[in-house]
């Protein structure tokens, strides 16, 4: 912890978190603003009188609903220092953060920006409402597509103003993607989790279940069907290796594991059909024309609740086959119209007005324009 004892220099733009700041930096702040990135676990202390009266200010102003005092007075603290920095804009890619959300509610004169990094499934807010209250309200919402505005008020959630602009992560994999030949028939992406993190929580058992189930099925699809498989796998972790070696063999086939190059989506590219089991990547994929298929066997709509022909809820290997074999057949061009409306609807992504090039235009658009700043 250190203790600076002045004030926070004034910045355009507060990144809450350190999350992918590497692609916010590079391709939306751009060296055009000014910036700060405060973690939301402090690791500084300003001490000024300025900041000592926002304090003060806030306790009087924000209601504490906190269970524990010493978290509200954390909050308060991370508020009042935000305010010192005096910006402009709030932008995070951590979308779910309930102290996010909490910033949101409690301060009214700056704008809020949010980017959706990942699939958001109704059992992971179930799951959190039994920890604390659920109370998602974004300013500005960067979202994959017309799906997560639906989703969000099916669940009550509030947004001032959502726009659906596809995958972050997916533009950007698309300015470094060469020509990729295709080598494989079969891309599984990795829903591996760490023996120590399965709980006894019923539905994180209900995962793990599916999980082994997809993986035994698919062993036996590649080996009775003659489909070559590779394994775009989350890390370099030895233990999530070492899991797939023991289900399909020493000569199975991985992606690199690096996150930074993008590997998973170079195996997918690489790749006929692509399956997984809730996995954002999916839709990325489909966004861009791939043929995909999320496998699922425990027809649980409160995970991945996408419509066909995205998501199958099967109840047999021989159903899973017949899908799988009658997808990977299938012209991409009869996939393709298919897919069409469902493509769109989950993602609305551009390859010519990206993202990123959209956040930026907001941004700039804001900072210069009165009418959106305190």
């Amino acid at each position: 912890m250190y203790f600076k004892f002045r004030n926070p220099k004034k910045v355009d733009i507060v990144i809450l978190d350190n999350e992918c700041d590497s692609l916010l930096l590079d391709y939306i702040i751009k060296n055009e603003f000014s910036y700060k990135i405060v973690e939301s676990k402090i690791d500084t202390i300003f001490v000024s009188p300025s900041i000592i009266f926002k304090i003060i200010k806030n306790i009087i102003k924000v209601k504490n609903q906190e269970k524990n005092i010493l978290s509200y007075l954390y909050r308060i603290y991370l508020l009042s220092m935000i305010n010192l920095y005096n910006p402009k804009i709030i932008l995070t890619y951590l979308d779910n953060s309930s102290l996010y959300h909490w910033l949101i509610r409690n301060d009214h004169d700056m704008r809020y920006m949010a980017i959706q990094n990942g699939i958001r499934q109704k059992f992971e807010f179930d799951i959190l409402e039994k920890l604390i209250p659920v109370k998602i309200n974004h300013d500005f919402f960067f979202c994959f597509g017309k799906y997560d505005i639906d989703f969000n008020k099916r669940m009550g959630f509030k947004s001032n103003e959502s726009i659906p602009c596809g995958s972050l992560k997916l533009g950007i994999s698309d300015l470094r993607r060469k020509e990729i030949i295709k080598k494989y028939d079969i891309c599984l992406l990795s829903n591996y989790k760490k023996r120590k993190n399965i709980s006894k929580c019923s539905i994180t058992r209900e995962i793990e279940e599916n999980n082994i189930l997809l993986d035994e099925h698919i062993k036996h699809y590649c080996q009775s069907n003659s489909k070559s498989l590779i394994i775009a796998i989350r890390s370099k972790n030895t233990e999530e290796i070492e899991y797939y070696k023991s289900i399909y063999g020493d000569d199975v086939c991985f992606s690199s594991g690096l996150i930074e190059s993008y590997s998973s989506y170079d195996a997918s590219y690489q790749s006929e059909v692509t399956i997984a089991y809730q996995s954002t990547l999916l839709l990325e994929m489909l966004a861009v024309g791939k043929k995909v298929l999320h496998i699922d066997f425990t027809n649980n709509e409160s995970m991945f609740n996408y419509d066909a022909p995205i998501k199958y809820s099967f109840t047999s290997y021989k159903e899973m086959e017949s899908k799988l074999n009658n997808i990977h057949d299938m012209k991409i061009q009869d996939y393709t119209e298919l897919t069409k409306k469902q493509r769109l609807y989950v993602m609305n992504y551009n390859s010519k007005n990206p993202p990123h090039q959209i956040i930026n235009n907001k941004i700039s658009f804001i900072l210069n324009n009165k009418n959106y700043v305190h």
